[in-house]
């Protein structure tokens, strides 16, 4: 087993956070860490036994190469973060369920091109896993390091202090994520304006009617502005204008579904326009009304909510509608 000389807080120091678990069976598998966070230990694997663990990811764990391994338990619920940065070769690293022979969780190679490798897990209460430092390939050994971070920012939305780092929400960096990167972007107040306008003109629209392509479509209720939605439109249209392309498949492969539950919200039924060029709301309704698929979207009953996105810049000017059966 490799030895390991803790950076942040000695596995032995003071009392263990997650002491009023039930206790653990000793193992000789792995050092048991208690359950600390914001801790990190080191060591090498140079000369230690391999455990034998097939992992999900890489090759390492396949190929008889020398791993450390560790008994972790999460001292309460919440959201933790595994890391091998700083470790002087190419890493995986394991997390399994209970013991060293426990399923295997989640497994991390890091294709990002990263040598280092980080896991993040929603863990109860107790949880108690197993973390497996491995190598890519037959040839990673070396010095490693495992740094283990405290409860992360759960929810993104709640107004809540999750973690109790004295930072909320969108303003912790834990909630990193498209949905906090548009909060965060000053969305201008003429680019809010046309994105009200166009709001206003579907609802009249959908009130009186409409042909499209030949077909009578009825009154239908109006739609109501959803923030998610908008979220969502937003950074459709502020993203085709920044990587200069028109589609509804983002350049990452997104779909519309995809960028509506990215942001966060759990809307069914999801639809999309798109426009690029028009300069003025009455323009790109005039659009979206003469094209057959745009109109229909627009008429559609069983849509409840929408969220309009608008964005100019080098690349012109891009327009996204997301709507939602049900928001």
């Amino acid at each position: 087993m490799a030895l390991f000389v803790p950076l942040a807080a000695c596995a032995g120091d003071g009392p263990d956070p997650a002491a009023h678990c039930p206790a653990r069976e000793p193992i000789e598998c792995a050092t048991d860490l208690g359950g600390r966070t914001d801790t990190t230990v080191t060591g090498t694997t140079v000369g230690a036994d391999d455990g034998g663990d097939v992992s999900g990811c890489g090759i390492g764990g396949g190929e008889a190469v020398e791993d450390a391994r560790f008994r972790w338990t999460a001292p309460r619920a919440g959201r933790y973060r595994f890391t091998t940065e700083g470790s002087s070769f190419d890493t995986i690293l394991s997390a399994r369920r209970g013991s060293c022979t426990g399923r295997e969780i989640v497994c991390s190679d890091d294709a990002d091109g990263a040598s280092h490798s980080t896991i993040t897990l929603e863990l109860a209460e107790c949880d108690t896993l197993t973390l497996v430092v491995d190598g890519h390939d037959a040839d990673g050994v070396g010095a490693f390091a495992l740094s283990i971070s405290g409860t992360l920012e759960a929810a993104c939305d709640d107004a809540l202090d999750d973690d109790g780092d004295g930072l909320v929400d969108c303003d912790d960096p834990d909630c990193a994520s498209p949905r906090c990167d548009a909060l965060a972007r000053d969305w201008p107040d003429a680019w809010a304006a046309l994105e009200a306008g166009v709001l206003e003109a579907v609802n009249a629209q959908r009130a009186a009617g409409a042909v499209c392509d030949g077909e009578t479509m009825p009154a239908v209720p109006p739609l109501e502005r959803d923030a998610l939605l908008e979220l969502a439109a937003r950074l459709h249209s502020f993203d085709m204008i920044e990587q200069s392309y028109f589609a509804h498949e983002g350049l990452d492969g997104s779909t519309p579904p995809d960028r509506v539950a990215r942001v966060g919200s759990e809307a069914t039924g999801v639809g999309e326009n798109i426009a690029s060029g028009q300069t003025s709301v009455e323009q790109v309704m005039a659009g979206w009304m003469s094209s057959a698929g745009h109109c229909r979207n627009i008429m559609d009953a069983r849509y409840r909510a929408l969220g309009v996105g608008y964005a100019e810049g080098a690349a012109g000017t891009r327009w996204t509608q997301s709507f939602a059966v049900s928001p």
